[in-house]
């Protein structure tokens, strides 16, 4: 990895980070909690400034993964120095906790505490306007809200970026999931009249010198091949085909003119030229696929990904023909393999949309989307069924190696949709219902509304706290092994 690489990578986690965190900040802002600290990074300060008017500190820290918003309160208890300021007390001089103030008129709900001589004594109430502005003393929906404020912003962006993105790539992209046509392959080991192993067969021409590509025929079946051959004066047929350079980095076409007689056709290209498992399982030019297995699906971005996710074994297909629906059973669609992982691949061609417009734009937008999101669980799902290993799960530097990786190939929309992918899985993650999460965050505050009162500070604080731990220690774990694997 260069340092332009990573400099990129900490510049996209700090972005995402900074979104992250100004979700929670806004929304606290808004229901009158006090900020104390609004963080990018961890660790030590290298830079901090502090706002006359809120009183805020607005700090960058050393270590670039991660941040923080530090709220008033936020904790069940905070130090407040005096009745008007918040501020770090010194060590030698005593401070006062609120610690979950009912009733912001009751001295009792308030304690003075002197470090230097241990002891708890009474003091007088807090200020009412600074209680008021403590996150603990906001009802639970307000907690909850502002809880969820920062993973709907990633997954907002996720939103918002997938526009850019489905925008960019303009109407060519914006495909359906209605059959066009099926690809066609020539497998045999062999080499014959200019093919080579691999060849897919793209399009009919008008002859050998035909240089103009807007009026050839694409090859969308077997069969259609095979009639154009049959159909020419004297079996010769001149058509194009596309494969993989000699060094395997990008993809060429190449022009063939062959005779075939009926002959040839039937004993050699028989065996030798393959139809695609989708059309071999009956799908047809026309069908709408309505559903991989029992998933519906809207756009051919969404049909791909449940190809590639379910197509590692026999798969249904449910499609709509003729005004009917009708079910296709077990058909094994084309694999690879990928890092030791078996994918499901795409072997038919789909029609575009017939116009883009915003309609269009939104409808691809909110399934890209929505397929995403649900790469996240799929992959939750496939490392507990074991389809997945330890070694398909990425931590920071094993992220950063990706986006290097990307940005180094120069696709700028391959590296737009990694964006979207990081920003949409940190949105995800972050609901989980883990300790430290927001999430976990989240599962105390249903509790706390189901039972009408807030679990034990302590209870919580050791919940936190062990999954704090479970946290930074599997994250360690993650880095050693993307260290390794680098």
């Amino acid at each position: 990895m260069s340092f332009l690489s990573v400099l990129l990578a900490l510049l996209i986690f700090g972005i995402l980070i900074f979104i992250h965190e100004l979700g929670h900040f806004l929304v606290a802002r808004a229901f009158g909690v006090k900020i104390l600290e609004f963080s990018i990074g961890m660790g030590p300060k290298l830079f901090s400034v502090v706002s006359k008017k809120s009183g805020t500190r607005y700090s960058l820290r050393v270590i670039p993964i991660g941040g923080f918003v530090s709220m008033f309160g936020e904790n069940g208890m905070e130090a407040v120095q005096g009745s008007q300021k918040i501020q770090n007390p010194p060590s030698n001089e005593p401070f006062t906790f609120v610690n979950d103030i009912q009733n912001e008129n009751t001295p009792e709900n308030t304690a003075k505490i002197d470090l230097s001589a241990g002891e708890e004594t009474k003091a007088d109430p807090v200020d009412p306007a600074l209680a008021k502005q403590a996150y603990c003393n906001k009802s639970v929906w307000v907690r909850i809200l502002i809880s969820l404020a920062g993973p709907v912003m990633n997954l907002l962006l996720g939103f918002l970026l997938m526009m850019v993105l489905v925008l960019s790539a303009g109407h060519n992209s914006a495909a359906t999931t209605k059959v066009a046509g099926f690809y066609v392959t020539y497998n045999a080991e062999e080499a014959y009249g200019g093919l080579l192993q691999g060849d897919y067969l793209y399009a009919l021409k008008d002859g050998p010198e035909d240089a103009d590509a807007s009026d050839d025929v694409r090859i969308l079946s077997l069969e259609q091949f095979k009639k154009a051959a049959a159909e020419s004066a004297d079996g010769t047929i001149t058509f194009s085909v596309r494969r993989l350079n000699e060094a395997k980095t990008e993809v060429i076409e190449a022009v063939i003119t062959i005779r075939l007689t009926e002959e040839e056709i039937d004993q050699k290209f028989e065996t030798s030229l393959s139809a695609t498992t989708g059309e071999k399982g009956g799908l047809q030019i026309g069908d709408e696929i309505l559903k991989v297995n029992n998933t519906r699906v809207h756009t051919y971005d969404q049909l791909s990904y449940e190809i590639m996710n379910q197509g590692y074994q026999p798969i249904d297909f449910t499609v709509r023909r003729n005004g009917e629906k009708v079910k296709l059973t077990n058909i094994v669609v084309p694999s690879y393999v990928s890092e030791g992982i078996t994918f499901g691949d795409v072997d038919f061609i789909s029609y575009r949309e017939a116009k883009f417009h915003v309609g269009i734009v939104l409808k691809h937008t909110f399934f890209r989307s929505l397929s995403a999101v649900k790469m996240v669980f799929d992959s939750i799902k496939g490392l507990f069924t074991h389809r997945y290993g330890f070694e398909a799960v990425s931590g920071p530097i094993g992220i950063t190696k990706t986006i290097s990786d990307v940005a180094k190939s120069g696709q700028k929309l391959n590296l737009l949709y990694l964006v979207i992918i990081i920003s949409i899985n940190l949105g995800v993650m972050n609901l989980l219902p883990l300790p430290a999460l927001d999430g976990g965050h989240l599962l105390l505050y249903i509790v706390e509304a189901i039972r009408r009162k807030p679990l034990k500070q302590e209870v919580e604080g050791i919940i936190n706290f062990v999954g704090l731990v479970f946290i930074l220690l599997l994250a360690v774990i993650i880095a050693i092994k993307d260290i390794i694997s680098l």
